[in-house]
């Protein structure tokens, strides 16, 4: 029996790759693995200058398209320009999201609407869009959707983030089930604690030191690994297999990149 080489089922030479949130931190970081597997990348965000200047850096296989998701005509023209471009997304990776601290009292409708908007409602309308056009071309398609260890255990003074993302992770699961028969995997990679600007959001000053402290020190001691936080290229990784075909068979599964904070 043959088996494909192991190098090979990693590579992504000849997929194109939309990657939102690619001006900075995680989604950064997986624009750059990607291309770096082979991949033509399609890189979004609402910070032109940011994935300008990675355009500029990786050269003209990336694609820089400035977009706010939650715009049904920003995601229609993503999708759209993909196609014009470089023929097709065959990868959608969903990272964009807010993070911000809000204590329970005072987290109000508009904010919550905001999380929402970004965090799920965005997510689950450009997965259609994308999923409609990897049908019309009859190609195969892998979505992966970037949750965090927030949708198993929620975090203190995160209720909108918290619960955003375990609808993102449900999310997940429902459109495996939706998509399988036409060969389009969604799965989920899901960080902890990562090393990036806004990667813990901005801690408002009304929160008592003391109470951050403990957050912090007990964060470290439900950590398995003697990690102190995951460094972009960490979550990246686990993407590029998610997205490759060394991951052929798997779809609606969830892979947390946490250095084991969740069997703390």
């Amino acid at each position: 029996m043959s088996i494909t080489p192991t190098e090979s089922l990693f590579q992504l030479v000849g997929k194109v790759a939309l990657v939102t949130g690619a001006a900075r931190g995680i989604g950064e970081g997986i624009a750059r693995r990607l291309a770096d597997a082979g991949a033509r990348i399609v890189a979004t965000d609402i910070n032109a200058d940011g994935i300008n200047a990675l355009a500029r850096e990786l050269g003209e296989g990336v694609l820089p398209i400035a977009a706010d998701l939650t715009q049904s005509e920003d995601r229609a023209r993503l999708v759209r320009d993909a196609r014009a471009h470089f023929g097709g997304i065959d990868i959608l990776i969903n990272n964009a999201g807010l993070r911000d601290w809000y204590t329970w009292e005072t987290l109000d409708e508009a904010h919550w609407d905001k999380f929402m908007d970004v965090n799920l409602r965005a997510p689950f309308f450009l997965s259609q869009a994308v999923a409609k056009d990897m049908i019309d071309r009859n190609v195969p398609g892998s979505i992966v959707n970037i949750v965090s260890t927030a949708a198993a255990q929620p975090v203190r003074w995160k209720v909108d983030y918290n619960a955003a993302k375990a609808g993102l992770a449900q999310m997940t699961r429902s459109l495996a089930k939706e998509l399988g028969p036409h060969m389009i995997r969604v799965n989920a990679v899901g960080p902890g604690g990562t090393r990036t600007p806004g990667g813990s959001g901005s801690i408002p000053d009304s929160f008592a030191p003391d109470e951050l402290r403990k957050m912090g020190a007990d964060w470290r001691e439900r950590m398995a690994l003697p990690i102190d936080l995951m460094e972009p290229d960490d979550i990246a990784r686990a993407v590029r297999f998610m997205a490759s075909d060394a991951a052929r068979s798997i779809t609606g599964q969830i892979l947390y990149v946490d250095g084991g904070f969740l069997v703390g």
